[in-house]
């Protein structure tokens, strides 16, 4: 109970700086979730998501994190931890060029730390008030470090594509799909993807319920299984 409170305290308190400038926006979206059980069953699972973005005219920096993990009877079953900064420039209002700098770390999938660098453009196909729809195809250069010692060096294409639509005032769906193959060899790729609904509270929160999907047809060497599958449900407070 006491994570759980400081979580939600510190998603509003992250929240409350979220403030317009003179010059530009700052948005938040902040994400904590957690389950804890005990008596004949002791489990607890922390989800928690963070997302900030600054807009200084056609220029528009991002930040994203998210960590997720869950034990089972005091032994740890899963660990997530993902951080990523990013830029954009607007060329116009469909056209974007974007760079990015972000990281991954999963042990039980193999690997303790993924870094990844990534530029390419972002097409905005569809803008609207109750929906919107874009596209992003660009160049990704992964360092990898595997939990045996290893290391592998990776030369990627992304594609990724989201779309929300926002059924009424209240509800809103999310899906995203990403697709990384390796450019050297044709077995090794990734696909991640996510479908979400979002249920407003107020009009700061509201609650969020998500299917999380990653999949490495050709994982880390210590890793046991291809997939990896997560489903959350989260308070969501969005400035």
């Amino acid at each position: 109970m006491k994570f759980l409170f400081l979580a939600l305290v510190m998603s509003i308190l992250s929240s409350a700086f979220a403030v317009e400038v003179t010059d530009g926006k700052f948005s938040d979206e902040s994400e904590a979730g957690v389950s804890v059980a005990s008596g004949n069953t002791n489990a607890k699972n922390y989800n928690l998501k963070q997302g900030n973005a600054l807009k200084l005219g056609d220029n528009v920096l991002k930040f994203n994190a998210r960590f997720l993990n869950s034990f089972s009877n005091n032994i740890e079953s899963a660990r997530y931890l993902f951080g990523a900064l990013r830029y954009e420039r607007a060329l116009n209002e469909k056209f974007s060029l974007y760079v990015s700098q972000g990281f991954e770390s999963d042990k039980f999938a193999g690997y303790y730390l993924r870094e990844l660098s990534d530029a390419g453009g972002k097409y905005n196909i569809t803008k609207e008030e109750a929906i919107y729809w874009l596209a992003e195809l660009g160049y990704r250069y992964t360092n990898e470090k595997f939990n045996n010692g290893s290391h592998d060096y990776k030369n990627s294409i992304r594609v990724y594509t989201e779309a929300e639509k926002k059924w009424n005032p209240s509800v809103s769906t999310k899906y995203f799909v990403e697709y990384v193959p390796n450019l050297k060899a044709s077995k090794d790729y990734q696909i991640n993807t996510e479908l979400s609904v979002s249920a407003a509270i107020t009009s700061v929160f509201s609650i969020k319920s998500a299917y999380l999907l990653r999949y490495d047809h050709l994982p880390a060497p210590t890793s046991t299984t291809k997939t990896d599958a997560f489903l959350t449900t989260a308070l969501v407070a969005k400035f």
